[in-house]
């Protein structure tokens, strides 16, 4: 990904099919409004809310945010178009995605990346467990060392009244063996009407010194970020819909703040995908 040029193609190769699937999906008739069935009120590729693990479900997805945002850090100064697909079977999850940028600069370098993530969701009582193995396959630049890596993961979350607790807790098992990320926060959903829903959820993140000095440069265990994310879903039909989303992080320890070059931001973005399922 050298040539800005071949990269900004690319990036409009991703979007424009999704949108004349849009105008196509539009024009069609609404002859399943007289069904009224239940639309999911998240991205389908999300096993939290699953009403059926076992079922075979895939779609795409792609979505458009004004910056890149990964563990409470924004990555790189550019917006960020990231194409996305996955299938879900038998409480199994795969999902493949692609970040593109129009530039190939050191600055852009970790939005240039493609991300494969492998989840497990299963349900004890009340609390759901998700495994999950995550790999991130980085671009190259000449004098720029970012290695490839591997992350474990292990999700709990547990229902609260209407809320939803959960504790993320992520382990590098390549490039930096023993480096850690930890996360915990609670979500709100709320479906509005059969085709509309909305999220919103507070988290924080902390971090230990290997994290810290490999991504931030600063070599110390820290209480990371607090934060805050929302989106809007609004199904137009039974496959298709439309996400507007936001996030909110904010760097809380001042020797990382010194070293970022936006400890505080704000991104929004639109997803627009489709799934479905049998």
């Amino acid at each position: 990904m050298s040539r800005p040029a071949k990269i900004l193609r690319r990036t409009q190769a991703a979007v424009a099919p999704l949108f004349t699937i849009l105008i196509i999906v539009l024009s069609w008739p609404p002859a399943f409004a007289q069904s009224s069935p239940e639309y999911s009120s998240e991205r389908s590729y999300s096993s939290e809310h699953s009403e059926d693990d076992r079922r075979l479900s895939f779609g795409t997805e792609t979505d458009l945010s004004s910056d890149y945002a990964w563990h409470g850090m924004v990555l790189g100064n550019r917006p960020v178009v990231q194409p996305s697909i996955w299938i879900s079977a038998r409480r199994f999850t795969l999902i493949a995605s692609r970040n593109l940028t129009p530039a190939s600069t050191p600055e852009s370098l970790p939005l240039h990346a493609t991300d494969l993530t492998l989840t497990y969701g299963r349900d004890w009582k009340n609390l759901r467990i998700e495994p999950a193995i995550e790999g991130y396959l980085n671009g190259r630049l000449a004098g720029v060392h970012d290695p490839n890596t591997m992350e474990g993961q292990l999700k709990l979350s547990y229902p609260a009244g209407p809320l939803r607790v959960f504790t993320i807790h992520s382990f590098d098992v390549l490039a930096y063996k023993g480096s850690y990320f930890g996360e915990a926060g609670a979500g709100y959903e709320r479906r509005v009407t059969n085709r509309t829903s909305f999220a919103v959820s507070f988290r924080s993140g902390w971090a230990s010194s290997k994290f810290n000095d490999a991504y931030i440069g600063v070599n110390k265990p820290a209480f990371n970020f607090v934060g805050a994310e929302g989106s809007f879903t609004r199904y137009l039909n039974r496959y298709l819909y439309l996400q507007p989303h936001f996030e909110f992080s904010n760097i809380v320890d001042r020797e990382l703040r010194q070293q970022l070059s936006r400890p505080t931001f704000i991104s929004f973005g639109l997803a627009i995908g489709m799934e479905f399922s049998k």
